[in-house]
């Protein structure tokens, strides 16, 4: 490793690429072996209930695995922050890892807040109401310093007769599309390098990208229905983004239903900091009165929604006790499927992110109805169209059946 968490970017990519071929491309870690890295995110998560419940948490045990659990569930600029606010205690090696993810992670912080401020003033002056989404939104809204909830992305959120407007808006400032899909497009800066710069950290020179997204709407897997979030009318929002105000934010009950359905729908993203992020969200906008849970039922249910915020849900009270009412916690035990309530009550928040093999109940627990089943399967069976795409899935279900890499 270079200096300041940089790596050398023919490591990361020959990481990549060993990875891949080992049928796990998420995990980029040879030096840190299954055992260690389930010690240390349960170490964290133990650290993380201890702040939320009780103000202050002590965390212990192997800083190099530590440090890899912070960055993979997303929470070490948060432990690093809680460290220095001396709300974190531990050694003086986790002390000072944990406080270079903050530090790192705040600076690039500033720089997507104010790429993105200068993108939607941009599409708001060229007569494009914008709505920021997820992480830049509740890193300047909900959590406590500049840089404590990192993101990979700038999301943006506009209407469907918009999109070529904004598009234009985004090419005219170097942005250049990358891939899109059914419900919109990721756009990186032109001359930007694709990878980032360490794996041990959010750098704070790492390139980001913005998704145009033209649909709330989230596709959770071929055999299950859409969750129509656009049913909430998300462009509706008054809350206002940004200091001075350049674009809108979702209002409650849709942004904890977003928040949820998207953190929950697949268990790789189900990360620590996600569930975190739901816990401050809603304690502040319960507190204040901005989250009816009466209101949540029924715009979850309008938009079939409800089943698919429960495993967040259902982490984040397990996490934060006293977080989610019983009430509205069994609502959406209820709605969501039963292999769905099985999965979630063998995973605790240390667990719940499945970066590896999934269960075959995990892979089809979303799968509804003989027509989901049907779509399910055509997709497991043909997975990309393109052939040589679809061989290398194959590849790799390959290597995991062999048990080539196998997480907890």
């Amino acid at each position: 490793m270079t200096e300041q968490g940089a790596i050398d970017p023919e490591e990361i990519a020959k990481r990549l690429r060993r990875a891949a071929a080992r049928g796990n491309p998420a995990w980029l870690w040879p030096d840190i072996d299954i055992e260690r890295r389930a010690r240390a995110m349960s170490a964290i998560a133990r650290a993380t209930q201890g702040v939320l419940v009780d103000g202050c948490a002590t965390i212990e045990g192997d800083a190099a695995a530590i440090g890899v659990a912070a960055y993979v569930s997303g929470m070490g600029p948060l432990l690093g922050w809680w460290a220095a606010d001396g709300r974190l205690a531990a050694d003086e090696a986790i002390t000072a890892a944990l406080r270079e993810h903050w530090r790192h992670n705040r600076d690039r912080a500033g720089r997507l807040r104010r790429a993105c401020a200068a993108i939607t003033g941009a599409l708001t002056a060229a007569g494009v109401p914008t709505v920021v989404l997820k992480g830049l939104d509740t890193e300047s809204a909900y959590f406590p310093a500049l840089g404590t909830r990192p993101a990979s992305d700038i999301d943006l959120l506009v209407s469907p007769e918009q999109v070529t407007t904004a598009e234009r808006i985004l090419w005219s400032r170097g942005l250049i599309p990358t891939s899109r899909g059914r419900l919109e497009s990721t756009w990186h800066e032109g001359g930007a390098p694709a990878q980032p710069n360490s794996l041990y950290l959010v750098h704070r020179d790492d390139p980001w990208t913005v998704d145009l997204h033209h649909s709330l709407d989230i596709e959770v897997a071929p055999g299950a229905p859409v969750a129509r979030l656009d049913i909430g009318r998300p462009m509706a929002t008054s809350r206002r983004w940004g200091d001075p105000p350049t674009g809108y934010a979702l209002d409650q009950p849709l942004l904890a239903l977003h928040l949820a359905v998207h953190a929950g729908h697949g268990l790789h993203n189900l990360t620590l900091v996600r569930l975190v992020e739901l816990v401050l969200v809603i304690r502040r906008d319960s507190a204040s009165g901005r989250l009816s849970w009466l209101e949540f039922d029924a715009i979850a249910v309008a938009c079939d929604a409800l089943g698919y915020a429960y495993p967040a849900l259902a982490f984040a009270e397990q996490l934060a006790p006293g977080t989610v009412p019983p009430g509205a916690l069994a609502a959406c035990a209820r709605a969501a499927p039963r292999r769905v309530v099985e999965v979630v009550r063998r995973l605790t928040p240390a667990t719940a992110q499945r970066l590896g093999r999934l269960s075959l109940a995990e892979h089809f627990m979303w799968t509804r109805g003989p027509r989901g089943w049907g779509k399910q399967l055509a997709a497991d069976l043909i997975p990309h169209k393109s052939l040589r795409r679809s061989l290398e899935i194959y590849r790799a279900r390959g290597w995991q059946l062999l048990g080539g890499l196998r997480l907890p």
